[in-house]
């Protein structure tokens, strides 16, 4: 018994040096649906040892199965010449299509998340896709992207539980509302997440002229931001999770992100595969035509430049714009002097009759 608790206190103790697993998630929410109580992620009790992205209920492969019509292929890809060709949209894998591509292939060596997880952001990818993405139509490819990578650090990094811990005693389970449902009583698990500063500042800057930022009171600053993601939309997939600000590696989870000025970083093949499955395929990020820049990208930062290594505070500038720029003195004098003629003649106007 003296050994076991011994043996306990090590596998912490390795844990906070290199960092390990804090919650797993071992069934899967059909359908993606809301409030679904029956199947939400669980804290470990003691930090677990992060595993490659392979085995039983991930696909390492993509289509190739063999079949005689398309449903054979789980109508998620067509049967071409015997064998199943899936849809190439980031989600679809397996040698039959009927399972869910790697989303975080970063983490592929080593990683938190389980299979059932995977399928999780797989579904929750798809809506920050046509939510945030798509630079046409009033999102940023850079701002997806970002936050696509955010989670994949959050729920799949192999130094979890360097940033997560479990937000009362085990099993840090407790009841909220869900706003999003109406649903008054959802189980949720509930943890503590600790973000490196710079990161949120410049996750926020990347999201901040897309049009759901800025017709949401409540996306309106970095914190804001990133708490209605990790709260108000998590409760419906059983998360609840408390976001602090004021740590610092490797006690706080950090990550390059992409710059909604200029992102042609992802022209590099490495750079861009490495990216989150979905986040590869957004219009801006697949072409290598498509210019790497938002609509609005280079508006103001809110915080300095950020890089995964960056441990500089947030700066803030007092009258970042003077309230003479772009003010023309020649154009203004010139109409204000138009006017006083014109007030001039019609006063001599009255003043004849």
């Amino acid at each position: 018994m003296f050994m076991l608790f011994h043996l306990l206190l090590l596998a912490l103790e390795i844990s906070e040096c290199f960092g390990a697993c804090a919650m797993t998630q071992r069934c899967v929410n059909p359908y993606n649906i809301p409030d679904y109580k029956q199947c939400i992620p669980e804290a470990y009790a003691i930090p677990a040892i992060a595993k490659p992205m392979r085995g039983t209920g991930w696909a390492n492969t993509t289509g190739g199965g063999i079949c005689t019509i398309a449903s054979d292929c789980h109508d998620r890809g067509q049967c071409i010449r015997g064998h199943c060709v899936c849809a190439d949209d980031g989600m679809t894998a397996g040698p039959h299509c009927d399972q869910y591509s790697i989303q975080c292939p970063e983490y592929k060596d080593a990683a938190c998340c389980s299979w059932e997880q995977n399928q999780g952001l797989a579904e929750n990818f798809k809506l920050l896709s046509s939510v945030f993405g798509k630079n046409a139509a009033g999102g940023c490819d850079a701002c997806a992207s970002n936050l696509m990578m955010l989670w994949c650090g959050l729920i799949c990094s192999p130094h979890q539980s360097n940033f997560m811990k479990m937000h009362s005693p085990y099993p840090s389970v407790h009841y909220r509302p869900d706003p999003m449902t109406g649903t008054d009583h959802v189980k949720v698990l509930e943890m503590d997440i600790s973000l490196q500063k710079e990161l949120t500042c410049s996750l926020f800057d990347s999201c901040k002229s897309t049009a759901i930022v800025s017709m949401a009171a409540a996306m309106k600053s970095s914190l804001g931001f990133l708490n209605y993601q990790a709260q108000t939309g998590a409760i419906a997939h059983g998360e609840y999770l408390f976001l602090h600000f004021n740590d610092t590696v490797p006690h706080a989870f950090d990550h390059s992100v992409l710059s909604c000025s200029n992102y042609s970083i992802v022209e590099n093949d490495t750079v861009r595969q490495s990216l989150p499955q979905q986040a590869q395929r957004l219009d801006s990020i697949s072409s290598k035509n498509a210019i790497k820049q938002c609509p609005c990208g280079s508006c103001q930062a809110t915080c300095s430049a950020h890089n995964s290594n960056s441990s500089r505070p947030i700066i803030t500038t007092a009258k970042p714009i003077s309230i003479w720029d772009g003010f023309n003195f020649r154009v203004v004098g010139a109409v204000y002097a138009l006017v006083l003629i014109l007030v001039v003649m019609l006063k001599w106007k009255d003043y004849q009759y």
